[in-house]
């Protein structure tokens, strides 16, 4: 009777492990299916701001792109960096912690060199300054127009 107990116990907590991995990658996957819907607006809207020709956008959002998933790698090396320093901070030494510093203005110096500033003279090629400033201006619009979003939906619930 007791093994009858081992097994049923086993059994449930193996289920109920299933299920929460199960939740977790249901998570993961609602927020890249939401990643996915906020970019595909974020280029409807910079395409229709730019009003861009089909040669333009050829050239035009692969170099977008790339600078935008450069500073989002550098960002997530960031986030990295900050946790691995949260659980060594009570143990970690003088030179340890100089050691983050530096780490930590490096990427925060290669950050702001990743913005679309840092490849300005290659965009205004493809689209011309004056779009340039269009862009800039479509993606801060943007990201009001997605915080209004957040905020009015977050009042709704």
């Amino acid at each position: 009777m007791k093994y009858i107990y081992i097994i049923l116990f086993t059994t449930l907590c193996s289920i109920g492990m299933n299920a929460q991995n199960s939740d977790n990658t249901d998570r993961q996957d609602r927020k890249e299916e939401m990643r996915d819907r906020i970019k595909a607006l974020s280029i409807a809207h910079i395409t229709k701001e730019l009003n861009l020709s089909s040669q333009e956008a050829e050239k035009f959002w692969p170099l977008y792109n790339k600078v935008k998933e450069e500073h989002h790698r550098l960002e997530k090396d960031k986030k990295r960096l900050m946790k691995k320093l949260e659980s060594e901070f009570e143990t970690m030494s003088e030179s340890q912690a100089l050691s983050y510093v530096d780490q930590m203005v490096a990427l925060d110096q290669k950050i702001v060199a990743t913005n679309l500033d840092y490849k300005h003279e290659e965009i205004i090629k493809v689209i011309g300054a004056k779009r340039f400033l269009k862009l800039k201006k479509a993606e801060l619009d943007f990201r009001r127009k997605m915080i209004k979003e957040y905020r009015d939906r977050k009042r709704r619930n």
